[in-house]
């Protein structure tokens, strides 16, 4: 997980990602931050930095949290996440 600040990196989960047809909740060493579904504008293909595109960004409008939040699976693919996410009703680009 990123944020505007720093990461969290590592062999073991650092973060999680919860996501339900409302909510996500992305828990962090970081801090955990909640974005109502309402609140997110776009799931994309996260920045170069820290992971060399290899996260999914959360682009949001949720008072409170990091204008940049970006998620990294520790296996499998950012775009498999995005997938999930689109299926609950998540604006995805």
């Amino acid at each position: 997980m990123a944020d505007d600040v720093g990461s969290t990196y590592g062999p073991d989960p650092l973060a999680s990602l919860t996501a339900t047809t409302d909510l996500l909740i992305l828990s962090s060493t970081r801090g955990t931050f909640r974005i109502p579904r309402n609140a997110v504008t776009k799931l994309s293909r996260g920045k170069m930095y820290p992971w060399f595109f290899k996260g999914l960004r959360l682009h949001h409008a949720a008072p409170g949290c990091p204008a940049n939040l970006q998620f990294q699976p520790l296996s499998g693919h950012w775009r498999e996440v995005q997938v999930q996410l689109k299926a609950l009703g998540y604006p995805v680009g």
